[in-house]
């Protein structure tokens, strides 16, 4: 019987063609360090296809089919070297196994096959896949390609702001009237700068300051995240090719051009050179680890666990301050086949709510609306992301069948994926905008006393857009002159009459100084940037403004000071002094108000007027010192109470002179034409 069967096994060999030899790979680690030798070597085992003992003294082939890494003899192993250290003959030893040692070159994928040949020629081949890994050279490529992406990101939003700067103020501020007209604005204005960040934290900002309500605010925020999905599209376009020579070009025009738009210009194109640099830098170090199983397992995790995807991508990307940066990483990731699309997905929906931190940070120190503006860009992603994750847990489901059906490439699969969430995701809230103004006002509650109105409110995070600082600094100036021009003209009031409280209008001086140190400091800060030459221009006539602004404030000091000197109403007693302090009092009120309506809109004809009163005002006081030499000449030394009439006179003469600076200033449309007014 037994010889029966040992007949049918060799006929079958003969006749079937199978070979008399078994050839097993023995467990190995498939990754190693660049520049060494493997811990462990390779090694098989030879045994009889037919008894399963192992096979003594039997020539092993090992070749290096890929790669650059080298073949070395292992001690106490017979081997003859076939014309290069790559391919060795090696001779198993009693227990039927061949080994050879493996010194890794570069940075890459290696390929080794053992092949044995059994008495009839037939070859049996086990064959090995070694990553040799440079963790040195991963760290940096890793997080130097995303430091470059991140530059290039920087690069081209902050200058795509400074060229859209006012467009882009204009359209937040006045496309808002409804929701549907808030996401359109929203949608736009991150699509022109590249940056939804930028337009949440401009959008918080503008809620601080009461340009925009709540409600308004949410409708601008979804819009954002639709916009921000450009970038996205942009990288899968696969133009990385190109990046070298959009620096070189970018480069070429923001150095050789004099003109400020075309230097910005070239500084975008040289930004968008740069991020696609930083990809390519990325997808070079990720492809090598494409051969390793315990990186592949470790980033399968991703695929399999929707939690962990999630917390990844949200915790990445609060450290990089940028949801493009690590929607790029995840295209890299998914383009070398370390991440599925599921993975992929997850990675997106957590990169998403990363995003939220900015306007989060951006809301520190700003009031409560603005917070609750944050809130609401926090809780949309959120919910959204919890939603998606339930939906995209089915491989084979509706979303996932969407987004593999509009392309094959994975890079393209994933910026599809982040701008299909985001779209739906807005859609979804657009009918909720008012529930969920009315969630975040239950997270965080508005406080029943209203914001101290001396108070000037200045956004250090719109500093990175100086278009936008200026316009703050410009809103800013206009509260702290109607702060100012109401404590003249109470001090006038005052000074006349004896109506209102000296502390209360001292106090209201005080503001204006603490305006002025705010407002002179945020200036401070701005010059630090990279302003326009029209900017560049504006910024210290508004200083000049902002100073003048204070010193029409300090007359009111003199003007309660000068009170002491008389007594009952001035405005009652008859005489050419007191006429000349009652015309005085109704232009200083009258061009405060000016002042204050030329300032606010940049009103021509407001500016125009004030020049008028000042002139007038000039008059009066030319007038009144005439009367008061007649008045000194009749009277002598009694009329005491005319000379404090008189210098209450020149005070509002002085407060004038300092209005009209600020006019003239104005109708020049930014450049200094008058001469501050001396004391």
């Amino acid at each position: 019987m037994k010889f029966l069967i040992s007949v049918l096994v060799l006929f079958s060999s003969v006749v079937l063609g199978q070979s008399e030899i078994n050839l097993n790979a023995l467990p190995y680690s498939d990754y190693g360090s660049s520049g060494k030798e493997m811990a462990d070597p390779v090694s098989v085992e030879l045994t009889s296809a037919s008894t399963g003992l192992p096979l003594a003294n039997y020539s092993v082939r090992f070749a290096l089919t890929a790669g650059d890494a080298e073949l070395s003899s292992v001690e106490g192993f017979y081997t003859i070297e076939e014309n290069s250290c790559s391919v060795l003959l090696v001779q198993t030893d009693s227990n039927g196994i061949a080994r050879v040692n493996v010194d890794l070159g570069g940075m890459g994928e290696n390929s080794i096959t053992a092949t044995a040949l059994d008495s009839d020629g037939a070859a049996t081949v086990a064959s090995f896949g070694i990553v040799s890994l440079d963790i040195r050279s991963i760290f940096f490529q890793v997080f130097g390609g995303l430091a470059i992406f991140i530059f290039g990101m920087q690069m081209m939003s902050k200058n795509l702001q400074q060229v859209a700067g006012n467009r882009m103020k204009s359209i937040l501020r006045k496309l808002t009237a409804n929701r549907l007209m808030g996401v359109m604005a929203g949608a736009l204005v991150t699509a022109l700068i590249q940056s939804s960040s930028a337009t949440t934290v401009i959008t918080v900002s503008f809620v601080n300051s009461a340009l925009m309500t709540l409600q308004q605010a949410v409708g601008v925020i979804l819009g954002a995240n639709i916009g921000t999905t450009i970038t996205g599209q942009l990288i899968a376009f696969k133009v990385t090719k190109f990046a070298l020579p959009m620096i070189t070009i970018g480069f070429a025009i923001s150095t050789i051009s004099k003109d400020n738009k075309r230097q910005m210009w070239g500084k975008v194109l040289m930004g968008l050179g740069l991020l696609f640099m930083g990809m390519t830098t990325m997808s070079g170090v990720m492809k090598p680890l494409q051969g390793s199983a315990p990186v592949r397992e470790f980033f399968t995790k991703f695929s399999t666990s929707p939690l962990l995807g999630i917390f990844a991508g949200t915790l990445v990307t609060v450290f990089v301050q940028s949801s493009s940066a690590t929607v790029g990483l995840t295209m890299t990731l998914a383009g070398s086949g370390l991440i599925g699309l599921q993975g992929a997905f997850y990675l997106v929906l957590g990169d998403n709510i990363g995003t939220t931190i900015t306007a989060q940070l951006a809301a520190l120190g700003c009031n409560r609306t603005a917070k609750q503006a944050a809130m609401a860009h926090t809780l949309i992603k959120v919910i959204g992301a919890i939603y998606f994750a339930f939906l995209i847990m089915d491989p084979h489901g509706f979303f996932m069948r969407l987004v593999r059906q509009t392309s094959a490439d994975p890079v393209r699969q994933v910026a599809n994926a982040h701008t299909i969430f985001n779209i739906v995701n807005c859609l979804l809230f657009i009918p909720f905008v008012p529930a969920i103004a009315r969630l975040t006002k239950l997270i965080i509650p508005s406080r029943d006393e209203e914001e101290p109105d001396n108070e000037v409110l200045l956004d250090e995070n719109l500093l990175e857009t100086p278009v936008l600082a200026m316009d703050n600094l410009d809103r800013e100036m206009v509260k702290m002159a109607r702060v100012s021009g109401d404590g003249l003209c109470k001090a006038a009031e005052h000074f006349l009459t004896g109506k209102h409280q000296p502390k209360k209008i001292l106090a209201m001086e005080d503001d204006v100084d603490n305006m002025q140190r705010d407002l002179t400091i945020y200036a401070s800060q701005l010059f630090k940037t990279n302003l326009s030459s029209e900017q560049s221009l504006r910024l210290p006539v508004m200083l000049h403004s902002i100073n003048d602004i204070e010193r029409v404030s300090d007359h009111a000091v003199n003007m309660v000071e000068a009170r002491h000197r008389i007594e009952g109403n001035v405005l009652d007693s008859e005489g050419p002094l007191t006429t000349a302090a009652g015309q005085a009092y109704e232009t200083l009120t009258d061009m405060a108000e000016q002042i204050v309506k030329a300032l606010d809109g940049h009103d021509l004809k407001a500016a125009q007027k004030v020049l008028v009163l000042e002139g007038r005002m000039n008059q009066i006081e030319e007038e009144a010192r005439e009367n008061y030499g007649k008045s000194l000449a009749a009277y002598g030394l009694a009329n005491l109470s005319g000379l404090a009439i008189l210098d209450f006179i020149d005070y509002c003469e002085r407060a004038c002179d300092h209005m009209k600076n600020i006019a003239q200033s104005i109708l020049g449309g930014g450049i200094w034409h008058g001469q501050e007014a001396g004391e």
